[in-house]
């Protein structure tokens, strides 16, 4: 089987496939991932070819700019305006090489409109939750509710008279079903019953990817509590945030790990405690595996690997689908939420130790660690791929 898997430039899009392409690979099945030079090595050791942006599309990414502050709408002009840009990139790749499958970014891939443009079948991979219908009421969809929602319906028009093909709905771009879809996390985390088997198929979360190299040595903590504090890769721009987390475990029997990303530095946050250790990453996975709480910005991707290690969350949603999220961890009894412009360091240590006495919401952690871990069979989620690859040639 011979593969094209279409992704972009975000680490939770991403770390998600990397334990599919892996499956896929060691079973003779070749794969060409098209993402952005920094993946390069880790799609490349996970045995797939590496296929990198152009210069147009990188300048994209690097250009631009919302027309409006909308959250729905500026991830719906941010989607079509990169579909726009890509699906030229797609399809001369298409023309390059005999395909059996392409796999899309639900996002970042274009596979609505992908799908009246080429005869090949046609797989989604959601990196967030698999959603049957918008997060908005039907009403703001409307053509006139929003400036920039009128912005995105030209865009799609473009798009469609550019290739001459039906104009989808906003809700199917955003939805991005595909012939066949992949969703990693399990049935009941991701919940939305609009959503089935067996068009979709629920994985679990995919921890496989190359080692984190790192030089922590946990023996030095002893017993004392771990607490996770991180961001996330992309909105780590919260000096002041950081500074609130050591003033509220400063002096304390905890050991944080607080990871702050690349839009600040260490030399900002002042004197550093001796029971915190900050740098610009950390060994997420690592960490997770022996953290008593994780205080999160609730992206789709970290939020399943802290429940793959049972562990609780503080959620501080900043954009997205990260307040769905922090929503599906309260319903669940898995962690708590708060707004991270509310916080003072009193309230945010009264919350994190909350969490860790909440015997409820760690057991509830533990058990769906059990489904998480039982759901993580990326094999067979290649067979059936394949199963379904030969079910297409067999029907033409």
């Amino acid at each position: 089987m011979n593969v094209l898997f279409i992704n972009a430039n975000l680490y939770g899009h991403i770390n998600p496939t990397l334990g599919l392409i892996k499956k896929l690979t060691e079973r003779g099945n070749r794969v060409s991932y098209f993402c952005s030079e920094p993946f390069s090595e880790q799609v490349t050791k996970m045995g797939a070819s590496w296929i990198g942006f152009s210069d147009k599309l990188e300048l994209f990414l690097k250009e631009y700019r919302p027309t409006d502050r909308h959250p729905f709408f500026m991830l719906m002009e941010c989607i079509l305006l990169y579909d726009e840009v890509v699906l030229p990139e797609i399809l001369d790749m298409l023309k390059e090489d005999r395909y059996d499958l392409v796999i899309c970014d639900s996002y970042f891939g274009g596979a609505c409109f992908l799908k009246q443009m080429t005869k090949i079948p046609v797989v989604c991979s959601h990196s967030s939750f698999a959603m049957s219908h918008a997060p908005v009421p039907q009403r703001m969809l409307e053509p006139g509710f929003h400036p920039q929602l009128d912005h995105c319906y030209q865009i799609v028009t473009r798009i469609c008279e550019s290739y001459q093909i039906e104009e989808p709905s906003l809700e199917q771009v955003f939805t991005s079903k595909g012939d066949l879809n992949i969703v990693y996390t399990t049935r009941n985390f991701n919940g939305d019953e609009g959503i089935h088997e067996p068009d979709y198929l629920f994985i679990g979360p995919s921890i496989d990817r190359l080692p984190e190299v790192h030089d922590l040595d946990f023996t030095e903590i002893g017993d004392r509590k771990i607490i996770y504090i991180s961001l996330g890769s992309l909105n780590t721009d919260f000096v002041d945030f950081y500074k609130l987390c050591i003033a509220s475990f400063r002096d304390t029997d905890y050991y944080v790990y607080m990871s702050i990303g690349k839009k600040c530095d260490v030399s900002q946050l002042g004197e550093i405690p001796t029971n915190f250790l900050v740098k610009s990453f950390l060994p997420q996975l690592e960490i997770l595996k022996r953290a008593e709480v994780f205080i999160t910005h609730a992206g789709f991707n970290s939020v399943n690997e802290a429940l793959y290690f049972g562990v609780p969350m503080l959620a501080l949603p900043l954009v997205n689908d990260q307040h769905m999220v922090a929503k599906r961890l309260v319903s669940m009894q898995l962690g708590i939420t708060e707004s991270i412009k509310e916080l003072s360091p009193e309230m945010l240590r009264s919350k994190t130790e909350t969490l860790i006495m909440a015997r409820g919401i760690k057991e509830n952690c533990m058990q769906i660690s059990k489904e998480m871990r039982n759901f993580a069979n990326p094999q067979q989620t290649v067979l059936e791929l394949e199963n379904q690859i030969n079910e297409w040639k067999e029907r033409g």
